[in-house]
């Protein structure tokens, strides 16, 4: 059986961690609002607030990427989605890409996220099958939408 010292020094721990990974998703969304939205990159993006503990970003002003930390207590996932609701339909977010936030403020293990720079393109590397479907849709004079889904149900 446990004592309360041992139990306070594993609670303490466990928020600790906790705390300590919060802090560095905190510091990823700000890296990355912060590149999005001072980048002289011609990439067609707008922030746009998103609720609760997401960040969302409009494309071309249609299409609305949200990117959100997992739902699990601790959790080190970056997961990348895009919503498909079209017209006045209820949101609906898909996943189309995922991440891994360490402790140590790295994402996918070499992406440091106080640089700007690097968060930047890591996102966009992660968006660019988002942007090729739309490209290869309009080039090809295709409707978007079934286009996004099938890249979407291939990601899942």
């Amino acid at each position: 059986m446990s004592t309360l010292s041992e139990l306070t020094t594993k609670a303490d721990y466990i928020a600790s961690k906790n705390s300590q990974m919060k802090s560095q998703w905190h510091t990823y969304q700000n890296s990355l609002i912060q590149a999005v939205t001072t980048s002289n990159k011609k990439i067609n993006h707008e922030f746009n607030c998103g609720e609760e503990q997401d960040i969302r970003f409009v494309l071309f002003n249609h299409f609305v990427v949200s990117i959100h930390q997992g739902d699990d207590f601790y959790s080190q996932d970056i997961i990348y989605s895009l919503n498909m609701a079209q017209g006045q339909e209820e949101a609906d977010f898909r996943a189309f890409a995922q991440a891994r936030l360490s402790e140590e403020g790295r994402v996918d293990g070499t992406v440091d996220i106080h640089d700007k720079n690097a968060v930047l393109e890591h996102y966009l590397n992660k968006i660019s099958a988002i942007y090729q479907c739309l490209f290869d849709s309009l080039h090809s004079n295709q409707p978007v939408h079934p286009q996004l889904e099938k890249l979407l149900r291939h990601a899942g």
